[in-house]
């Protein structure tokens, strides 16, 4: 499979190539294959569920399609005819469904929906990219859920609509729906009659107005989801907290005579689990693993059956599934307490470690998932050769192009959940020393990664460390040439902001960042008031109210404060993407502004010499003259002499002052062979000529003397004599 990050390097040709082998190129050879999709493509108005929409109709029938469309199920429009594709654009703020146009793509069989899905989990749900104002508003509609099957899919804004259909090579055949005015809408013909009017009337299932019922369904799935979440992390951290050898890894389980028995009954147990996970298309559920592993939660403690290795390298569960990125298995393994994200194998290598160094979970789309939910703990973590997950990053550099990926990821996560985060691994990852004494700097240099080492450079890696060899990454020239690489990543933008929002709250609040604390449960407690208690008791009793109930609102109030810093520092880190995002767009607008203005200019340049070489023309070419098509190639030295007369040939072929003059002489007999060369052409022609001439005057003659008509009057009549023939056959 090929890596998402590149999917997107596909050439116009191999679009075309596919377009050529529907019906569309059927009609007319001659005609391009955009043209023809013009042709095959129209633009309608739609409502669906009372969002107005722009719908682009485009039909690419052919055998190969139909065959595929009975595979996807991805897209469910109920169109007549199996090879119909539809895309939408809303009305009302110009987003366009993505799906939709992907699936053209899919269809044309130039991605597949595995890796269609995958770029969409990759490029857009979990990159900051389409990161909003905020994190609960991104650039995106996720309505992949939506009950109305035409507005299923992910919705994007125009501009990175009309990004990616340039990117994958798909604009040309569906910008009749990008330059189409939204404000057209009501007079472009309607898409479907009965169900335009259907849905006009319909004002149930309206798109950012569900139901109350969608809304509790909603709610409690995601009261749901975070309780779950609130779980899961509740159990990493208290694995974390009692890592006795931090900032190692765990060292690997070892197996003896002693739970020998117990760790063969897992393994048998988990080879099962992985079997069934690998047959399954979606994987197996949290609920199959936890009743496949009822019988030994239930018999043996947890301390016996954690982390169990499975082969002779000291990996566990997790480390297997994290390679495999299975989603449900690495959360399964770790909510039911089968292993701990920061066990190492033999060599003190973390899950995460096994996950970056293949490419399966970038190829499935959910890195950005099992790294925040379940495998985070590990970026702190070293292995036995005190490699950093970093180190381990730049030993992938030769191998495969995922290291940037992985790269990015792991800094989005460390920037963008808190400023501590970054501020730890500046002080305790950055830098951080193998047994070798290298940094990941200095195997960044080794590799020879530019975009690397700039990375860690503007992260503030320090340039004067030396391994043990004596060597600092200030000694080799490429540090210093790292000013005429392209930053034209969004990462280094989102590394600026970062380190710049990070150091402004150093210089306010000191060398370390205050925790965010979060609002804590009060209670109120209950005074017994005792009858018959003397009137000292009362006293004491009303005195111990009065003091818990300013205990409480004082707490109270606290927890109203807790909360403010807790959205301010939300906000602040929401802020950090958002900055990062407008730089970087700035910078983008700002080349394109200045590619235009170059263009412009040189535009103007030619305007301007095309003008200036047509009056020099039109100042040279004189109609009065008569054109001599010898004139550029006359050697004046000789031509003069010689249409003068004066001077014999003789005496010029020993006039040294006119020889020197004259060009080489490969040049000039180059131009006597030519000369000849036509000479010899146009005879023949003559040549031609006069035995054409003299045939057509024989064929004269013997139509004359048929005819009885003259010769000289036989051109007159050869039309009248030809139809008379044509017409006795």
């Amino acid at each position: 499979m090929d890596s998402p990050i590149h999917i997107g390097d596909l050439t116009t040709q191999s679009i075309q190539q596919k377009l050529f082998e529907t019906h569309i190129n059927n009609n007319n050879k001659n005609k391009t294959i955009n043209n023809n999709c013009a042709l095959l493509s129209t633009i309608y108005s739609s409502i669906y569920s009372g969002v107005k929409t722009i719908q682009l109709t485009m039909k690419l029938d052919s055998d190969k399609n139909n065959n595929n469309n009975n595979n996807n199920n991805d897209l469910k429009f109920d169109n007549k005819s199996h090879g119909e594709i539809i895309v939408l654009r809303r009305v009302q703020d110009s987003f366009v469904n993505v799906t939709q146009l992907f699936q053209i793509l899919i269809k044309l069989e130039v991605l597949p929906t595995s890796q269609v899905d995958n770029y969409f989990d990759n490029e857009i749900l979990s990159n900051l990219k389409y990161f909003g104002s905020s994190s609960n508003t991104p650039q995106y509609l996720d309505l992949r859920k939506h009950q109305n099957i035409y507005l299923q899919g992910i919705w994007i804004p125009y501009d990175k609509a009309v990004n990616l259909a340039l990117k994958f090579d798909i604009y040309e055949i569906t910008k009749k729906l990008f330059l189409v005015d939204v404000h057209d809408f009501d007079k472009l013909p309607k898409a479907n009659k009965r169900l335009y009017e259907e849905d006009a009337n319909s004002d149930s299932d309206i798109l950012d107005s569900p139901s109350k019922k969608q809304k509790l369904d909603k709610k409690s799935k995601k009261d749901l989801l975070s309780n779950g979440k609130a779980i899961t992390k509740k159990l990493i951290a208290s694995s974390v907290s009692q890592n006795s050898n931090y900032p190692f890894t765990l060292p690997a389980v070892i197996i003896d005579n002693s739970n020998s028995e117990i760790a063969n009954d897992i393994k048998v147990k988990l080879g099962d689990v992985f079997k069934r996970d690998d047959e399954k298309p979606d994987g197996i559920s949290f609920e199959d693993v936890k009743s496949a592993f009822a019988d030994a939660l239930s018999r043996y403690t947890p301390e016996t059956i954690i982390d169990i290795p499975l082969d002779s390298k000291g990996q566990t569960a997790l480390h297997f599934a994290s390679t495999l990125a299975s989603l449900n298995l690495v959360s399964s393994f770790i909510e039911l307490g089968l292993n701990s994200p920061i066990r190492g194998n033999n060599a003190g290598e973390s899950p995460l470690i096994s996950c970056i160094q293949v490419t399966n979970s970038m190829e499935k789309g959910n890195f950005t998932k099992i790294l925040s939910n379940w495998l985070y703990p590990d970026i702190w973590l070293l292995d036995k050769r005190k490699r950093t997950v970093f180190h381990h990053l730049t030993l992938q550099i030769d191998k495969n192009d995922s290291f940037r990926f992985y790269t990015t990821k792991i800094l989005e996560y460390i920037i963008s959940d808190n400023n501590q985060n970054l501020l730890d691994f500046r002080a305790n990852i950055l830098n951080a020393q193998d047994e070798d004494g290298n940094t990941a700097l200095h195997l960044a240099i080794e590799k020879d990664s530019k975009w690397f080492i700039k990375v860690l450079v503007d992260l503030g890696a320090d340039t004067s460390i030396s391994n043990k060899r004596g060597t600092k990454p200030s000694d080799f020239e490429i540090i210093r040439d790292l000013g005429s690489i392209e930053n034209d990543d969004q990462i280094f933008d989102l590394i600026s902001t970062g380190l710049e929002f990070l150091n402004k709250r150093l210089e306010i609040g000191g060398e370390k960042l205050p925790e965010v604390e979060s609002p804590k449960v009060v209670t109120t407690p209950k005074l017994i008031d005792q009858e018959g208690s003397s009137s000292s008791g009362k006293i004491f009793n009303s005195i111990q109210q009065l003091l818990s109930n300013t205990n409480v609102e004082y707490e109270n109030i606290l927890n109203s404060k807790r909360e403010q810093i807790k959205q301010l520092d939300r906000a602040l880190h929401d802020a950090t993407i958002v900055t990062a995002n407008n730089r970087f767009n700035t910078k983008k607008i700002t080349e394109k502004l200045i590619n235009l203005d170059n263009l412009k200019l040189q535009v103007a340049n030619v305007t301007d010499k095309l003008a200036l070489s047509k009056q020099e023309l039109n100042e040279e070419i004189d109609d009065t003259k008569e054109y001599d098509a010898d004139a550029p190639f006359i050697i004046p030295q000789i031509y003069d002499k010689l249409k003068k007369g004066k001077d014999p040939i003789q005496d010029l072929k020993t006039d040294d002052y006119l020889l020197s003059q004259l060009q080489p002489a490969p040049i000039l007999k180059a131009r006597i062979q030519a000369y000849k060369d036509i000479n010899s052409k146009l005879e023949k022609e003559l040549k031609t000529l006069v035995d054409y001439s003299d045939l057509t005057s024989k064929f004269k003659k013997v139509v004359s003397i048929c005819t009885n008509v003259g010769v000289n009057e036989v051109d007159e009549f050869l039309d009248g004599l030809l139809e008379a023939v044509e017409g006795q056959q």
